[in-house]
């Protein structure tokens, strides 16, 4: 029992503050709430908007619309999108801190540019309503609720709240404008339909990060636009229905199967959520005492390895930037320490990227903390062990509170989580906060990404992961190519998962079974060992292993594998060159997303058997070298 049994069978009506009396966020009318936040970063804003003084709002094109049916390309179309809301969005908040009218005819200019635009869902996101698929051109018909929608329509409620009476100085038709668009692109079509696949209505259908994203966006329109109290109460009360659907499907472990990249949107978008509903019942509505919630936030340190990089999984990025601000504010309603310490560990937000989704409250509630939380400045927690049994992810580091040393994460699984990849029994390994073996992560979304030809990719497929090839043969994708008989264990001195694997490979790969452990051995000989005890059915099986690596590998002797991480430091891969021999290959053929996250080039280890084998026990051990 979550929120809508708890709360939403009440009347709202009497339990939320209305529109007028809910003051989330210090309207640009309070000078002195503005006047006294801190002065570097209203440089930032203000610089950063005055770079946009004479900005000519870029074209949509119809032919970059048609140009996703043609290539299934994403990038171009979406660039302008992304790039009018973030101008859009700097220039608000640079006008309330310098309060002179100096950026409102551009912020009015870019407020009708979005509002002009036929149709807020882009060509990608309409591919998952199935509507008008024989047109490649919007109409105004196309108005549903999903991603772009949610954030166009967050963006211009909060443009509106916070510049309400200078909009109303000018012209009541700005706002009125807002309103019109946001209650017939987002409110309306939300309470039309049941349909929606993320709202978590639908029978067997699993949620993910749309569900707190959009409801979100609903919340915030109900919550600061909707004057009819039945209508405010009915709306919020649904949002509540939806969201219990979301926490309800979470693992129960809180891991964001998704990865540490995808949190923000699924766990910090669920908190921000919460928060609001907190905030507009002043503390009536509170969910932060529940075991469920707090574990999806403690997610985030279990899984943190060092600075920016998290133990990444799926099409996760390997470098994650959650915001200081929304992990310190959760660890704060949860009163959990760790989180407090990830959050005030974490340094002040830079300036916005302008091709990327602009989270305009994020960026509010982080303007109205950071004093705070840059004064509590802390290290990481840096936990020495986590354990997520239901997502089968285990993450060990060789030292308690620092990132000195060796650091582990595998994961079992199946192969149909959110956002998979072929990868049951792949881990990482890191040194000193520095990758050694890695997951690659996902290139720049397109067409095939979510199509049937997935995992063509390269970057999706087992062979690009720390796994086995059997025969030639692939691991596959689906909920019943998992790993099985898992197993955890942990001490001050080994931290281990052993699992089967054989599963998730189809039939023809001819396993009869196949026992990968993935040990980390803390104490004067640390070490990381991949333990791999299999048997084939019938004949033996040629198979090679790979690894992958951003270090540049020197086979140094048989059986030595050096990489170097650092200046002057190396990390060693001990294997047994008695069965098997090695080659190195060069991936430089990234591209964008990749390249972010690892430069220009990244490797691949092949360790392969030099006969076919009928059953066999291979180790491979890394350590740092002394």
């Amino acid at each position: 029992m979550m929120l809508y049994e708890r709360y939403g069978k009440e009347r709202l009506e009497n339990v939320i503050l209305d529109s007028e009396r809910f003051v989330p966020i210090p309207k640009a009318d309070n000078r002195e709430a503005w006047g006294a936040l801190l002065p570097e970063s209203k440089q930032m804003w203000v610089t950063l908007a005055e770079q946009y003084a004479d900005y000519e709002w870029p074209a949509i094109r119809t032919s970059d619309y048609m140009e996703y049916w043609r290539t299934g390309e994403i990038g171009r179309h979406s660039n302008a999108i992304f790039e009018r809301r973030s101008v859009l969005g700097i220039m608000v908040i640079a006008e309330c801190f310098k309060d002179e009218g100096r950026f409102l005819d551009q912020i009015i200019n870019g407020i009708f540019v979005i509002c002009e635009e036929t149709s807020w869902v882009t060509p990608s996101h309409r591919l998952h309503w199935k509507v008008n698929m024989d047109e490649c051109l919007p109409d105004a018909s196309d108005h549903r609720v999903e991603l772009f929608t949610a954030e166009t329509s967050k963006l211009l409620i909060w443009a509106r709240y916070l510049l309400q009476s200078r909009f109303d100085g000018i012209s009541v038709r700005i706002g009125e404008r807002i309103v019109r668009e946001v209650q017939d692109r987002l409110l309306k079509p939300y309470m039309e339909r049941d349909d929606y696949w993320w709202l978590g209505f639908m029978e067997g259908v699993r949620v993910n990060n749309w569900n707190p994203w959009c409801n979100g966006a609903v919340l915030t329109g109900f919550l600061l636009l909707e004057n009819d109290p039945a209508a405010r109460a009915e709306g919020i009360a649904k949002a509540m229905r939806s969201l219990d659907a979301f926490i309800r499907t979470y693992p129960p472990d809180g891991c964001c199967d998704e990865g540490p990249s995808y949190w923000s949107p699924s766990g910090g978008g669920l908190y921000e959520c919460l928060e609001l509903l907190q905030l507009a019942s002043q503390g009536k509505i509170d969910l932060f005492g529940e075991t469920i919630v707090r574990d999806i936030g403690s997610y985030l340190y279990k899984v943190h390895i060092h600075d920016s990089y998290f133990a990444a999984f799926a099409d996760c990025d390997a470098k994650a930037d959650p915001g200081g601000d929304v992990v310190y504010r959760y660890g704060r309603s949860t009163k959990d320490n760790p989180m407090i310490q990830l959050g005030a560990s974490r340094p002040k937000s830079g300036k916005p990227r302008i091709h990327i989704w602009f989270g305009m409250y994020g960026h509010l509630r982080d303007l109205f903390l950071e004093k705070e939380r840059l004064a509590s400045r802390m290290k990481a927690p840096y936990i020495q062990d986590a354990w997520l049994a239901h997502t089968q992810v285990m993450t060990a580091r060789e030292r308690e509170g620092s990132e000195l040393g060796l650091y582990v994460a595998a994961k079992g699984g199946n192969n149909q989580e959110s956002h998979n990849h072929n990868d049951i029994g792949n881990f990482l390994v890191f040194a000193d906060g520095y990758p050694l073996l890695v997951d690659l992560g996902t290139e720049e979304y397109s067409a095939k990404t979510f199509g049937d030809r997935r995992y063509e990719l390269w970057y999706l497929q087992s062979q690009y992961h720390n796994l086995p090839t059997v025969r030639g043969v692939l691991q596959q994708n689906g909920s019943h190519f998992r790993a099985a008989s898992e197993q955890y264990r942990q001490s001050d001195v080994v931290s281990e998962l052993s699992l089967d694997i054989a599963s998730a490979y189809p039939l023809e790969a001819g396993i009869a079974s196949w026992r990968r452990a993935i040990r980390l051995t803390r104490g004067r000989n640390a070490s990381v060992e991949i333990i791999d005890n299999f048997s084939m059915k019938g004949t033996p099986a040629d198979i090679f292993y790979s690894l992958m690596t951003p270090c540049t590998p020197v086979i140094a002797e048989p059986g030595i594998i050096r990489l170097e991480y650092a200046s002057g430091k190396e990390a060693v891969i001990h294997f047994d060159a008695e069965h098997l021999d090695v080659r190195c290959e060069t991936i430089d053929f990234m591209e964008s997303r990749l390249k972010r996250n690892w430069g220009e080039l990244m490797y691949r280890i092949v360790l392969f058997e030099k006969t076919p084998v009928l059953r066999g026990i291979r180790t491979l051990s890394i350590t740092i070298a002394q």
